[in-house]
């Protein structure tokens, strides 16, 4: 049996699907497997995997038709033979020691779950502003604490760039299909589970941007599914039961507040920004300016700004004031 299985899901992937491929070949590790879980391709894909196939048994073409993508990905993790599983695109590249560094970072911490690893993003043309905000977020994530204080903010760990125990994967019976982003619900169902992630800090995957990729088109990871997502898991990780009050009331935090409620938590009030542009409600909740809030809060503090340097004003004011981070309060956006 290989020590590692690769999941790779393919769908109409030919113009980078060559390069993931030969990234995987080029590992220095040798003791893997690739399951190439073709959903569907129509561009030559299918064939190009039959020929990898023949070329190198290592690389399994698995054809499956039916389903979105959380249903391709358990299709695959029903044939993984590996003890280990690593995650990868059909778009992206692997740095030739990747699964020799992740391997080894799980094997030294039998604890450890699921390990993620440095990413970097790139794009043909380069890359937007806002993806160069998101590469210096993901960078500044390195240790488990830093998973547990961004964990809210965004799927901290790339999905492309997980390796997991298989067993870890049937402890959470794959990845169920809710209408949620499948890598960031996993995640955070594995947090709720107990189970500890941890990141190699090398930079081991290259991940492309490009218009056609699965994330920018489906429902599952637009703002209304990722909100839906946070507010479940805010209630479940981190409220336990108490009501809430709420830092911003733009337009993410009108999404939240109403998402928070469908899920029953309770919101005390709102903080937004002090000046004749501030509504005095939202969703029935009053919004006041930080300067009307008194102390101590009455319940823990859900920060959800998306202004740029919002969220470390905010840390910076919950420091002074003596509430600790994860546990009085959580950055949520």
């Amino acid at each position: 049996m290989p020590k590692i299985s690769v999941l790779m899901p393919v769908r109409d992937a030919m113009p980078f699907l060559p390069g993931a491929l030969a990234s995987l070949q080029a590992q220095t590790f040798d003791d893997f497997e690739v399951l190439c879980v073709d959903h569907g391709s129509r561009d030559g894909g299918g064939e190009l995997l039959a020929q990898w196939q023949d070329r190198d048994p290592r690389f399994r073409r698995l054809a499956f038709s039916g389903g979105g993508l959380p249903d391709a990905l358990n299709f695959g993790l029903r044939a993984c033979r590996g003890d280990l599983v690593a995650r990868m695109d059909a778009d992206d590249l692997c740095l030739p020691g990747r699964l020799r560094a992740q391997a080894a970072f799980l094997e030294a911490d039998p604890g450890l779950g699921l390990a993620g690893c440095g990413v970097e993003l790139f794009a043909e043309g380069g890359l937007s502003g806002g993806y160069r905000a998101y590469q210096a977020w993901l960078d500044s994530i390195v240790d488990a604490e830093d998973l547990a204080r961004e964990l809210f903010v965004e799927c901290p760990l790339p999905h492309p760039g997980w390796m997991a125990r298989r067993e870890v994967y049937g402890r959470l019976s794959g990845y169920p299909d809710e209408g949620f982003p499948e890598d960031y619900h996993f995640l955070l169902r594995a947090v709720e589970a107990g189970i500890r992630l941890g990141r190699v800090p090398e930079t081991l995957l290259r991940w492309r941007d490009h218009g056609r990729r699965h994330s920018r088109g489906h429902a599952r990871y637009g703002r209304q599914a990722f909100f839906g997502l946070k507010a479940r898991f805010l209630v479940r990780l981190f409220l336990k039961g108490r009501p809430c009050v709420l830092w911003g009331a733009g337009d993410r935090a009108r999404l939240l507040a109403r998402l928070l409620k469908a899920e029953g938590a309770d919101i005390f009030f709102a903080v937004g920004q002090a000046g004749r542009g501030r509504p005095t409600s939202m969703h029935g909740v009053p919004v006041l300016a930080a300067e009307e809030v008194r102390l101590p809060l009455p319940a823990p503090l859900i920060a959800c700004v998306g202004a740029p340097g919002a969220r470390q004003v905010i840390r910076d004011w919950c420091s002074r004031h003596g509430l600790l981070e994860g546990l009085d309060w959580v950055a949520a956006s």
